[in-house]
């Protein structure tokens, strides 16, 4: 059976159609992946990965072994680097109170970080832990350093939130003047009421309120010196009094 010439010419134009048009969608697919190989390509190539790292803030942390575990260091492309994911990381250490991971194109990383200052030793229910003004336990030691105030108040859970008794000491021996912390010694006493044991006197602080005006104000009292064997009143401590002990 003869085919009529003008339906095979058709039939031949549509297949070189659709071989045209095939032809079209695979040079655009080839390179289309061609761009976006030269594309991962750069941004995996020397030119877009880490040449420093650039640390501040950084001394009793573990943020420098924490860096190296997440990959910040020479060689590793800028795109592999999650600033989010490693500034967690580096505040799960107690003492990292805040940090900051930057990235800086081409080829650096800038890293923050804010370490917490110890304020004083404090006794709880697992034994002594060194511990910041906002309640957070940055070590732990068999017996506490006789340089730093000592807080023991009871009651102290190392699992629960700090109570206000605690913040409130904490807060004071925070604000103590570097001569006077030598010794401190905070303690509730009947009632509830924080007392302290400062440069050899008695100290009534009351409630743990005004903590920092209180330890400024004790500085003052004490420069007047007191007569030995003083107690020293500071429940106001715009209105400090002295009376024998």
């Amino acid at each position: 059976m003869s085919i009529d010439p003008r339906l095979a010419e058709r039939r031949r134009a549509v297949a070189e159609d659709r071989a045209r048009r095939n032809v079209s969608r695979l040079v655009k697919f080839l390179v289309a992946a061609g761009v976006a190989g030269a594309v991962v390509w750069v941004f995996l190539s020397p030119w877009l990965s880490v040449a420093s790292v650039t640390t501040s803030g950084v001394a009793a942390s573990t943020s420098e072994a924490v860096l190296i575990e997440h990959g910040v260091v020479e060689g590793t492309p800028m795109i592999m680097i999650r600033t989010g994911r490693i500034e967690t990381a580096l505040e799960t250490d107690p003492w990292v109170r805040e940090s900051d991971v930057e990235l800086v194109w081409p080829q650096s990383v800038v890293v923050r970080v804010e370490e917490r200052v110890p304020s004083a030793w404090v006794e709880t229910d697992e034994g002594w832990g060194l511990y910041a003004i906002d309640g957070v336990r940055l070590v732990t030691a068999p017996e506490p350093d006789p340089a730093m105030p000592w807080i023991q108040i009871g009651g102290v859970e190392v699992m629960a939130e700090p109570t206000p008794d605690l913040l409130g000491a904490l807060e004071f021996a925070s604000s103590l003047g570097e001569e006077l912390k030598t010794g401190a010694r905070l303690r509730t006493e009947t009632g509830g009421e924080l007392w302290a044991e400062v440069g050899g006197f008695e100290v009534r602080l009351g409630r743990p309120v005004e903590m920092s005006a209180k330890a400024l104000s004790l500085a003052a009292l004490i420069r007047e010196r007191p007569p030995a064997g003083s107690i020293l009143t500071l429940i106001a401590p715009t209105n400090p009094a002295i009376s024998s002990g």
